[in-house]
């Protein structure tokens, strides 16, 4: 991230009036938009000047109501959750969302993206999600696609769009402080259903007439064959000893025994012997060799000082998901219902973190650099 961040050079297309920021147009947006449009412009100041875009069509504010500035990250992921309160259900704080029924379809969205980098904590910034969230809602309701089911957006923002939301496959161009999008819709679809914070994934949704903490059925339905099958694997990794083989040899066995059909594929490094790959080959396990990566953050000999080879998962890029189960781990029973979920799902872990040790990937050389 520190790296993405040091590379980004500061805005060159806008200047600044005593009435407002003068917002132009990107030259290398020009020559993609034609005219006529309905401009969707999200967090824009009632005094920005946007007259350049009005060339090229009509710019519609977005209306929503910005969240308190004492609203916290940690507050989508509280400690605990009274469930004997006084109201029928237990509340979780909300993130305000405009009335999309309002608005009629856009050619384009375009967003004023908060940042307040260096600051500490600068990437979890409420207002900052709500605003993502907003642009992922508004693409996915009124987003106009093209023959490939993508709508465009563009952020303008001197930090990058949160790749948990939007895929830096699907950034089309970055120049200056825009970043522009071409946004894959089926797989953006699949993000805005998932609740928001671990406060609703703890209520007792039932008292709400649901008995699902997820419907899956809202979720992109593919024919369930063995061509799908063919994109989808589990994998695990090991790396540095061999003191993992014996567990990786048992995970094998309980997924196979689980009655899946997608691969089993094991990333390991030369530190796992010919007579140990044997081994684990004849467990169900198709064997990749990588070169492992070292965490900066690790002190010389530790056991998580390779822990970032789990990063190699995104290079296998031959299958569009991937589930990651650590080698000590044992599977009961069929996990395939994961694979409709997307990029990144994870059990929570001490609040606003995740837990790495089972989780589901999207495979991109793009998100790997």
């Amino acid at each position: 991230m520190k790296a993405i961040l040091e590379e980004l050079p500061k805005a060159k297309s806008l200047s600044t009036k005593k009435n407002g920021t003068k917002i132009e147009v990107p030259i290398f947006l020009q020559e993609k938009i034609g005219k006529g449009m309905k401009i969707g412009m999200v967090n824009m100041n009632e005094d920005d000047d946007l007259s350049e875009w009005n060339i090229y069509g009509e710019t519609i504010p977005i209306n929503f109501d910005k969240v308190s500035q004492f609203f916290n990250w940690t507050d989508l992921f509280p400690e605990w959750i009274d469930e004997e309160e006084e109201s029928d259900v237990p509340t979780c704080p909300e993130i305000s969302m405009p009335e999309f029924e309002a608005y009629d379809k856009m050619d384009l969205i375009v967003a004023n993206l908060p940042c307040k980098y260096p600051l500490e904590g600068w990437g979890r910034e409420v207002l900052r999600l709500q605003v993502h969230l907003i642009v992922a809602n508004m693409i996915v309701k009124k987003g106009k696609k093209d023959w490939k089911l993508k709508s465009r957006v563009l952020f303008w923002s001197k930090c990058r769009p949160m790749l948990e939301i939007f895929r830096c496959d699907d950034l089309v161009k970055h120049e200056d402080d825009w970043w522009f999008y071409e946004v894959d819709v089926k797989k953006l679809e699949q993000k805005v259903g998932l609740p928001i914070g671990s406060c609703n994934l703890a209520l007792p949704l039932w008292e709400q007439g649901i008995d699902k903490v997820y419907d899956i059925s809202k979720m992109e339905q593919t024919v369930r064959s063995k061509t799908r099958a063919k994109h989808e694997a589990y994998a695990t990794v090991l790396h540095s000893s061999e003191s993992y083989v014996c567990g990786a040899i048992t995970l094998a066995q309980s997924l196979i025994k689980s009655g899946t059909k997608r691969d089993l594929i094991l990333l390991i490094d030369d530190s796992i012997s010919a007579r140990k790959r044997h081994a684990l080959a004849a467990a169900g396990w198709k064997i990749r060799t990588i070169t492992r990566i070292r965490n900066p953050r690790a002190e010389n000999g530790t056991y998580n000082e390779y822990n970032y080879s789990k990063f190699r998962l995104w290079q296998l890029t031959d299958y569009e998901k991937i589930i990651f189960i650590d080698s000590d781990i044992v599977v009961l029973r069929n996990l395939d219902i994961l694979f409709n979920f997307p990029q990144m799902t994870a059990t929570g872990n001490d609040q606003s973190i995740f837990n790495s040790g089972i989780m589901v990937i999207e495979p991109s050389n793009c998100t790997f650099r």
